[in-house]
């Protein structure tokens, strides 16, 4: 929100910087650079675009010799115009007051304020009697008798026989949604894995060959970042044959292939399929609720996820947390929960693991979600075992 305006600032440049009129180009110049450091657009928390733009225009004109005096020197004639035209204001009142009948009064030398108030005290003189202030009293307080009744009691249930035209939903699966947000989840043929389908153009169709039409003809589609053993590439045709099985070979457009391995292939996947990138202590995943609560703090430098998994290995509790963040959150399944954590960097929203440098790590001893409860992470004081990235991303 911008500054007030005055009459020596019509424009409210002064206001923006936080400065007098008469303030010198020396303070201008301090004002301008205190200012921006606050509503930079890249400042993160008090940057403001806006504000910015209204700071530097403001800072353009007063630090302009030419164009602040003539801003100055507009500002000064508008106040004069103002005091010129109020003084001419009261003088012809002064002189209207003069004349007959300038008084404040009609010729006859009455005022007309007395003849409106006469005429409100007749008016009042003639109001509705006392009886009639008491019956509106008396059902004003009726009517809010009965709001407070039918507030107070439960709404009828309407059309309570009526039963529903279309099937139940049942919710999709964790599998079934990750499908619906990335696509099919990629295959692995046979062999040894040396390359995988790139995600530019989407499913890649695998081709076998008809010696009888000697041509070839679709045998499926793979989903991106699906792995295959290569066998040999036909430079001339650009199809590179693959391993199907043990027995049978595939052929795919090379160029729909990227060289790498499984892990490759997976790090990929995950990078491709990160999503939007989490904010401190958002919660990834609470299937259910309860009466527990817990606080979760990071002391690393990198950002952590901590997962609390029940006895059946459920994930019960997963959040993000940013370097240094900290949730306290409540409403949370209440008992004794293993607890796990991992740390790196670019986290997958499809994978639910991090894409780079991760380091994931189960605690040895069990975490309650009592009140009260705390769990920092890393700590030297709680030991820890270390799991792979496929056992932390378990659901």
């Amino acid at each position: 929100m911008l500054p007030p305006r005055t009459r020596l600032d019509p424009e409210g440049f002064y206001a923006v910087l936080g400065l007098d009129p008469a303030a010198s180009p020396e303070a201008i110049r301090a004002a301008f650079r205190r200012k921006a450091r606050q509503v930079h657009p890249d400042v993160p928390g008090t940057g403001d675009a806006s504000a910015f733009v209204a700071v530097r225009r403001a800072y353009d004109v007063l630090s302009n010799r030419k164009r602040r005096e003539t801003y100055d020197q507009a500002a000064r004639q508008a106040v004069a115009d103002a005091s010129e035209a109020h003084a001419a204001e009261a003088s012809a009142r002064a002189q209207r007051a003069a004349e007959p009948g300038g008084d404040g009064t009609d010729l006859d030398g009455r005022s007309p304020y007395q003849t409106v108030s006469s005429l409100l005290r007749r008016r009042s003189a003639s109001g509705p009697p006392i009886v009639v202030w008491v019956g509106l009293g008396a059902f004003l307080g009726f009517c809010i008798f009965e709001a407070g009744l039918h507030l107070r009691s439960l709404p009828p249930v309407v059309n309570s026989g009526i039963k529903p035209n279309a099937a139940p939903v049942t919710p999709l699966s964790a599998s079934a949604q990750r499908a619906e947000l990335y696509g099919p989840s990629p295959v692995r043929l046979a062999g040894t894995p040396d390359f995988y389908v790139n995600p530019s153009v989407g499913a890649t169709v695998l081709w076998r060959k008809d010696t009888k039409l000697d041509s070839y003809v679709p045998f499926g589609q793979l989903p991106p970042f699906s792995t295959v053993q290569a066998v040999r590439l036909y430079h001339q045709s650009g199809l590179m044959e693959v391993l199907v099985n043990q027995t049978v070979t595939g052929f795919i457009d090379s160029k729909r292939l990227t060289r790498g391995d499984a892990d490759a292939a997976r790090r990929a996947y995950c990078e491709y399929n990160a999503g939007t990138a989490p904010y401190d202590g958002e919660l990834l995943g609470q299937p259910g609720q309860g009466a527990g609560s817990i606080r979760l703090e990071n002391r690393a430098i990198q950002p952590a996820v901590i997962k609390l998994r029940d006895a059946s290995g459920a994930v019960a509790l997963s959040v993000f947390l940013a370097p240094g963040g900290h949730a306290d959150l409540v409403d949370t399944p209440e008992g004794s929960f293993h607890a796990e954590f991992a740390i790196g960097e670019f986290w997958s929203r499809a994978c639910n693991t991090f894409a780079a440098g991760m380091r994931a790590r189960r605690l040895d001893k069990s975490v309650s979600t009592l009140r009260d409860a705390r769990l920092v992470v890393p700590s030297d004081q709680e030991p820890a075992t270390e799991i792979s990235d496929q056992d932390f991303g378990k659901e």
